[in-house]
């Protein structure tokens, strides 16, 4: 088995454990990802803050003055999100995570995304395993479903059955 995590509930947290190659991913991931928000936006490594964070107004003259005025602020918090994140995780293939811990991790999961979708995420169907067959579309693929499986996890009361509907 070459990559496998396992997730489970811990208190009103989480504790993931994950194979060596999960860990490694992970951890180069979210350096990366650091990495190109602390970065000049307008630069090759950076981040735009267009790609980063969606249209706040169906008026796109109103979302780029909601971008000038707030895009800074929202970039510094998620940068700072994901230095607690990394932080938090000690060298290692397990890390457990309080719920504020999950909920910085899933906000990074979500963003850190941006660096292998050729558009933004909101304007795109989401990779499925069937087709990602790039490098990015499968790193994009597995950050969606490590926050699938935390959310699972964390969220999902193991006690109420599980319904599927068609």
């Amino acid at each position: 088995m070459r990559d496998a995590a396992r997730i489970t509930r811990d208190g009103d947290g989480a504790r993931i454990e994950m194979v060596e190659n999960v860990a490694e991913v992970l951890r180069f991931i979210l350096s990366d990802f650091a990495a190109a928000l602390a970065a000049d936006p307008a630069g090759p490594d950076g981040i735009p803050d267009e790609l980063l964070f969606p249209d706040a107004y169906s008026r796109k003259a109103d979302s780029v003055e909601f971008r000038a005025t707030h895009g800074q602020s929202m970039r510094s918090e998620v940068a700072a999100t994901v230095a607690r994140v990394i932080e938090a995780w000690p060298d290692g293939q397990v890390v457990t995570l309080d719920r504020a811990g999950v909920r910085d991790l899933r906000l990074v999961l979500v963003h850190a995304q941006v660096r292998y979708l050729r558009k933004p995420r909101w304007k795109t169907a989401p990779p499925d395993e069937r087709y990602a067959k790039k490098d990015r579309e499968v790193k994009s693929f597995w950050l969606q479903q490590l926050d699938r499986m935390i959310s699972g996890a964390v969220y999902v009361d193991p006690a109420e059955p599980v319904v599927y509907t068609l």
